[in-house]
């Protein structure tokens, strides 16, 4: 399945995470972000890239804080760029 998404490190690597498994590989985020794009990938925030069809909700913390709830085994919940709350709502609509 493709239920991943990818973190960006300090070092010039790139860790992807599918399900339970953590994989780490030399690039930028704007590479991966470059080629994930095409397959149903969004950058909600600078340090990640999450997979548009695992996004199970977004969440309000408070007026101007966001976070993706992903449709995964730990429902886990990646931070969610103020500015880019508007565009993910828009793509998600569009899925």
């Amino acid at each position: 399945g493709d239920n991943f998404n990818v973190k960006d490190s300090n070092y010039g690597k790139v860790i992807i995470m599918i399900e339970q498994e953590t994989f780490v590989y030399d690039s930028t985020l704007s590479n991966a972000e470059n080629t994930l794009k095409a397959h149903g990938f969004y950058r909600c925030h600078r340090s990640y890239v999450v997979n548009l069809h695992k996004v199970r909700e977004i969440i309000n913390w408070s007026k101007n804080t966001y976070s993706i709830v992903l449709d995964n085994f730990n429902q886990d919940k990646i931070p969610l760029s103020r500015t880019k709350y508007t565009q993910i709502q828009d793509l998600l609509v569009k899925l």
